[in-house]
């Protein structure tokens, strides 16, 4: 009887301690809106561009896309990103889903999508430089719009997912050497 009760007690602790932090859960959310916002105004051009009869939706993009013009032309890279942004959201979908019922994978899916998420924005950031000859594709040479609306923006899809690799990683090693010393004992 013992035994159960121990069982019963550890799974709730288990549980309960599995959740992600508010923060991380919060910003998977956000993510999930964001991009799939992002990829369907990409992936439903010329519907959702300026003049297209979707447009209505994505009107903020009329003055993003004369900044960054990957989101202006029928550009490969934008089109693939766009499609890497589908996979993302669903993936951040099934991880709110694990921390809601509590899964023990939950942590490892989390540092694995914001990891894509970090990886990706910075190849992105990447392909605006002269070493991949990506400056024909920053269409404003006005620094506030590029700081405001191109740098800060795309800055923050790096530093977030960034911190959240950081804490998702503390809190995995921290479990790890937890199970470590249990085995130990």
């Amino acid at each position: 009887m013992a035994r159960t009760t121990r069982t019963v007690g550890a799974r709730k602790s288990i549980k309960s301690n599995s959740g992600l932090p508010g923060w991380i859960a919060a910003w998977l959310l956000i993510t999930a809106v964001i991009q799939t916002w992002d990829a369907s105004y990409i992936l439903l051009r010329p519907h959702s561009a300026a003049g297209g009869k979707l447009n209505a939706f994505w009107r903020p993009y009329n003055l993003y896309q004369e900044i960054d013009l990957r989101y202006k032309e029928d550009e490969s890279f934008g089109i693939a990103q766009s499609c890497l942004n589908v996979v993302e959201v669903l993936l951040c979908v099934f991880v709110l889903y694990l921390n809601r019922v509590g899964s023990k994978f939950t942590y490892v899916l989390a540092l694995f999508v914001n990891t894509m998420t970090w990886w990706k924005t910075v190849l992105y950031m990447l392909m605006y430089t002269d070493f991949c000859n990506g400056n024909d594709m920053i269409g404003t040479s006005d620094p506030l719009l590029l700081i405001f609306c191109f740098f800060i923006p795309n800055g923050f899809w790096i530093l977030v997912p960034g911190m959240s690799i950081i804490s998702l990683g503390k809190r995995l090693a921290s479990k790890v050497d937890r199970n470590e010393r249990n085995y130990d004992d």
